[in-house]
């Protein structure tokens, strides 16, 4: 609710997610779908996290009021009415959270309350039925993101708030175990789990099963049947009165950047957003089996198994840089993540990422061209690199449509900074890249010509390079 997530209808053809947001807010019966004072106080993950970044950063409110972790009921509520303070988001800002309406709150806890008191009579029989192992997003993170600065701003914020979910195998693709099994808690009903990652493997199809249609499971139905007509159901593989285990990694990829980011599996099966051209909507498309594609934020996320994973493919689709995340979750849940950071990116930009069949590990064959030939293939690393930073700016400089002596000063410049980081000189290093975001900054501050000269430096690409100095100057120290 408090940010529009997963709401839109038709790809936001009929309804986007930011008046989805608005229509959520000002609807009693949305109020309704949250957590209530019990479940909050029974389960014991978090809903909401904060990380902090620096002491002036943008959780540090939340910080202050909350902790690094809401938990507690009292504490979630006060998150969802803005306790700390925060301001109210204009209607179009969904990557930051709402207010609620303590009214419509009130309402909704009163309703709450019954329910959670109510227990059924000894005469009745419950039996609660809950998907499992398809990734269900369980709680968010609010963190810190470096801010883009817009092209010709004097002045922007250096961090703004962001949030990225965090997932579990323990539920159904949207409701998380502990709420579908809420009443068994408390040894008031019958609790069963719906093996649905298995059965998606063994019946495969353009639609794996989910919790939109965990109905269209034949054996679930014939389990409901069966129990109606007081019969024994049948045995089935996918149908358990004790919780599922899970054998098999699996890898979440999440990307932050103007890039878009599409899975195949061996067989050329794709995960990912789907844009037809001529239309005014996209769909995400997920026909890796057990897969998943969702936008928040300012990220990208796809979820699916590690044996599914064959190659993942990036696009530019503006001026920045990107960094690409592989978490790789084992069955006892234990991860680790491989990173690419901080990558420099254009229009031009395609990236292919493959697992190196050596090491095992992650590798990134960088296009900084677009012409279809791999300009460098990278490693992940958990930092920044400011050698291959720079070495990509070269290449992006060099397709540039300049004149070769423009191109052979700029490369110096560049090849400059290069030398004077690798001789551990960062001081000198800064100073010269001052020097080149000054000649940049000039050419910037001109009036356009009346008759753009062919092969001089546009401001469009001035502003390219100036943006790559800045990200240089705020990682190396």
């Amino acid at each position: 609710m408090l940010h529009g997530y997963d709401q839109e209808i038709l790809g936001g053809w009929l309804i986007d997610e930011a008046h989805a947001r608005e229509l959520g807010r000002n609807m009693l019966g949305a109020f309704g779908l949250l957590p209530s004072r019990e479940y909050i106080n029974r389960v014991s993950a978090s809903p909401v996290t904060f990380v902090s970044g620096l002491l002036d950063d943008v959780t540090k409110q939340f910080i202050a009021r909350y902790g690094p972790v809401i938990d507690s009921y009292a504490e979630y509520k006060d998150f969802l009415q803005g306790a700390e303070g925060r301001t109210d988001p204009l209607v179009g800002e969904t990557t930051l959270p709402i207010n609620l309406s303590p009214t419509l709150f009130s309402q909704s806890e009163s309703l709450h309350d019954s329910i959670d008191a109510w227990t059924p009579p000894t005469s009745m029989r419950v039996i609660e039925v809950a998907g499992w192992g398809i990734d269900t997003l369980a709680s968010f993170e609010y963190y810190p993101r470096v801010a883009s600065c817009p092209a010709g701003s004097l002045i922007c914020d250096v961090y703004a708030l962001d949030e990225r979910p965090r997932f579990t195998v323990d539920g159904d693709g949207t409701v998380v175990v502990p709420s579908a099994q809420y009443m068994s808690s408390n040894g008031n009903a019958e609790k069963y789990w719906v093996d649905i990652k298995k059965y998606n493997e063994a019946n495969v199809d353009l639609f794996g099963k989910q919790h939109k249609n965990i109905l269209e499971i034949n054996n679930l139905l014939d389990f409901i049947s069966s129990t109606i007509q007081n019969l024994e159901p049948d045995d089935s593989p996918y149908i358990t009165t004790i919780v599922p285990t899970n054998n098999s990694n699996i890898l979440r990829l999440s990307i932050h950047s103007p890039v878009t980011i599409d899975a195949y599996d061996k067989d050329g099966n794709h995960t990912g957003k789907i844009c037809p051209p001529n239309y005014d909507f996209c769909y995400a498309e997920e026909n890796i089996v057990n897969s998943s594609y969702l936008e928040f934020g300012e990220g990208k996320y796809i979820n699916l198994p590690e044996d599914e994973f064959s190659k993942v493919k990036l696009q530019g689709t503006d001026v920045g840089t990107f960094t690409y995340d592989s978490e790789k979750v084992l069955p006892n849940g234990t991860s680790s993540t491989s990173s690419f950071i901080d990558i420099p990116v254009t229009t031009q930009t395609q990236a292919e990422i493959t697992i190196n069949p050596t090491t095992q590990n992650p590798q990134l064959k960088l296009d900084v061209t677009g012409d279809g030939i791999p300009d460098f293939t990278l490693a992940p690393s958990a930092t920044f690199d400011p050698i291959t930073y720079l070495q990509i700016m070269k290449a992006t400089i060099d397709s540039l449509d300049l004149t070769k002596a423009q191109i052979r000063a700029f490369d110096n410049r560049v090849d400059n900074i290069i030398k004077s980081i690798q001789s551990g000189k960062i001081n000198k290093a800064k100073l010269k890249s001052d020097k080149f975001k000054s000649f940049l900054e000039k050419k910037l501050a001109k009036p356009d010509p009346k008759k753009p000269k062919p092969k001089k430096l546009s401001k469009t690409d001035a502003q390219l390079l100036l943006d790559m100095l800045n990200k240089l100057l705020d990682n190396i120290n």
